[in-house]
Parts: structure tokens; sequence; C-alpha cells
């Protein structure tokens, strides 16, 4: 296990990730969904109010950080390319589903269940960025995306004590992060048509 103070290398490198990314979405690299990183902020912001009170230590500066960032892509990105043509059903319905998890949380003012419907609400707010990913890669920067997995890893390390509150959140987002770094930095979508055709040759070969 590292020792606490290396959290101060885990929120260094969450902050000039989400920088990062923000300078990319100035200079064009990146077109994000304003809607997904919007509630990317809100429901990193409800989980870090759920640590604080569950007293969960110095690694909630951590989440906190997860929830600054995006807030400020978001406020970026709608400034330079607006925002209705993120609106799509499919969009909307995500952010009405991540809505109701953190309306969930609201009613239940538990931790635990803050956390789950954390993960849940912001699960739901990723899922149109990840398909734009899969899509369109080139829309994306996937570097900083890199930098939050390092971050989680070490906020992991530091973990003392494993309680859900604690480490769920972190873990959910290691997770999500190694996924959308891999949308965004492999030709998925590419090798997933290639090996359609060859199922469809191979079918058609008999």
């Amino acid at each position: 296990m590292l020792p606490a103070w290396f959290i101060v290398f885990s929120i260094g490198i969450r902050i000039f990730g989400g920088g990062q990314y923000a300078w990319g979405v100035i200079k064009g690299k990146a077109r994000p969904n304003p809607i997904t990183w919007f509630l990317w902020g809100l429901t990193a912001m409800i989980a870090f109010a759920a640590q604080l009170q569950e007293g969960v230590g110095i690694q909630a500066l951590v989440t906190f950080v997860l929830g600054l960032s995006p807030l400020v892509v978001c406020a970026i990105a709608v400034t330079r390319n607006g925002l209705s043509a993120h609106l799509t059903p499919f969009t909307i319905s995500c952010a009405i589903s991540a809505l109701i998890g953190i309306v969930l949380w609201r009613i239940t003012n538990n931790p635990e269940l803050a956390i789950t419907f954390s993960i849940i609400a912001d699960s739901f707010a990723g899922l149109p960025t990840l398909f734009k990913a899969y899509k369109d890669p080139s829309s994306e920067y996937s570097q900083p995306y890199l930098l939050s997995i390092v971050s989680m890893v070490i906020l992991l390390l530091t973990l003392t004590s494993w309680t859900y509150v604690s480490s769920a959140f972190p873990i959910y987002m290691l997770v999500s992060n190694i996924f959308l770094l891999a949308f965004a930095a492999l030709p998925i979508r590419s090798g997933v048509e290639v090996l359609r055709r060859r199922l469809v040759r191979r079918t058609e070969l008999g």
C-alpha cells in the first residue's frame, strides 16, 4: 500500500488530465458531449458529498476533482460547440436515467445507496460518450483517460480501509476509464466490422 500523502499525486494527475482535455476541446482535438460531462461532474459531486457524510479522509478530494474537471469541460464545450447537436433521443434518455439515479440518492440519504446510485447515474451519463468514441474515435482525446486510470490506481493503493463507500466509486471510475481509453485509442469499430465481414463470408461459403 502507498502512504496517504501519495493522494497528492492522484489529485495532481487528475487536475492535469482534466486541464489537458479542456485544452484539447479549445484546440479542437476533442469534441465532447457536454451532457455527458455535466452529468459526470454532477454524479462525482454526489459521491463526494456521500464520502464526506461517511467520514472518508483525504481520498475524497480526488472525487471532488473528478467532479470539478468535467464541469469545466462541459462549460467550454457548450461555449465552443453549442448543445443542440447533442440533444438526441438516445442522449436525452441516458440523461433522464442518470437524473433518476440522482433523485434516488436524494430521497434515500444513505451513503451506500448514494454511491450505488451515483455509479448507476454515471454509467448512463457515460453511454453517449462511449457510443460516440466507438463510432468516431477522432472525436475523443485519449491521453486524459490514461491519466485518469493512473490517478485511480494511485488512489486505490492509498486506501487503508476498503469499505464500499471509500472504494466503490474509484473502482468504477478505473473500469470506466479503461473502456473509454480503449474506445478512443483503438480502432475497435473497424476491427468489429472486419470480423463481421469475415463471419458473413464464411457463412456464404458454407
